[in-house]
């Protein structure tokens, strides 16, 4: 029993000592979270200028390019525990609380709060933006259009029946007549272990990040070997990766056929090379729809 005594004394010590330890690293920690308060003040400082910058000159309050430029060297600075997921979202609600400094941030999401599309918004504005619930794609693209909304956030590649419809209705069809650019892509996990991706909208495109993918619209003529000669092309081709297919949904029933494509590189490098020249001998029409940096 007396070998014993030293060892219960030695911990009776360290159990008294504990709360000591803790109050002194709690301290510390208080210490470095005004330090960052500190530092987030300074920022907010300059996104302000930024902003009175942006307006003057009229450009988006939402770049980006920028913005993926921002995350990636983040990503790449970070040495300590924390993941890239973790700087990801810690950065975004950081950025999303500063945007909102900049102005008021409107963004459009099909579907009700909460659901899919809202919670890819979400991860791609953080929570300190307000959000226009729209029941059709349409008023989304109306939205953004009007200047209602500053961005726009439409599913494009998921297994939610909210997402089949709109899909299949009319979304190839607003793609293809809008004067909107896509400017970002969102992507979740889903459920069957796959992915499920958003486009975003925007009035203005997409300067080049160095990582990027650009998104194309095709118009085929619906008639016998259409779709035969699409998939020689595509066969020749690793750049383009198809997305969706649609019947046109317009009023004058000609029932054309569109395709949605995505393919590696901006749309300058696209323009630049002759893939889309190619590409345009198989399509009644060939349109560029946006570019976005890669995730």
């Amino acid at each position: 029993m007396a070998d014993t005594m030293p060892i219960i004394q030695q911990k009776a010590a360290s159990a008294a000592e504990t709360p000591v330890k803790l109050e002194t690293l709690r301290e510390q920690i208080d210490a470095v979270d005004a330090q960052i308060l500190s530092l987030l003040n300074k920022r907010v400082t300059m996104v302000r200028r930024i902003g009175e910058l942006k307006q003057q000159e009229g450009l988006p309050i939402y770049a980006p390019d920028r913005e993926e430029k921002l995350l990636r060297h983040l990503v790449e600075k970070n040495n300590s525990a924390l993941s890239a997921a973790s700087v990801h979202a810690i950065y975004r609600e950081i950025i999303s609380a500063c945007r909102a400094l900049e102005k008021e941030v409107v963004v459009a999401c099909l579907g009700l709060a909460a659901g899919i599309t809202h919670q890819a918004a979400c991860r791609r504005f953080g929570s300190t933006v307000q959000y226009a619930f729209c029941q059709e794609a349409a008023e989304v693209f109306r939205r953004v259009t009007k200047n209602e909304a500053d961005c726009g956030v439409i599913p494009i590649a998921t297994g939610t029946t909210e997402v089949r419809s709109s899909v299949a209705a009319q979304l190839l069809s607003d793609l293809a007549r809008t004067e909107l650019s896509i400017c970002a892509e969102i992507s979740l996990d889903s459920r069957n272990g796959g992915s499920d991706r958003f486009l975003v909208l925007n009035r203005v495109p997409t300067l080049p990040s160095g990582a990027d993918r650009t998104l194309v619209l095709l118009r085929l003529e619906n008639k016998p070997g259409a779709l035969a000669t699409l998939e020689s092309f595509k066969e020749h081709s690793t750049s383009f990766t198809p997305l969706a297919s649609q019947s046109s949904t317009e009023k004058n029933g000609t029932g054309d056929l569109f395709f949605l494509m995505e393919a590696e590189g901006h749309s300058t490098q696209l323009q630049a090379s002759n893939s889309l020249l190619e590409l345009s001998r198989y399509c009644l029409t060939v349109k560029i729809l946006g570019s976005y940096p890669r995730q």
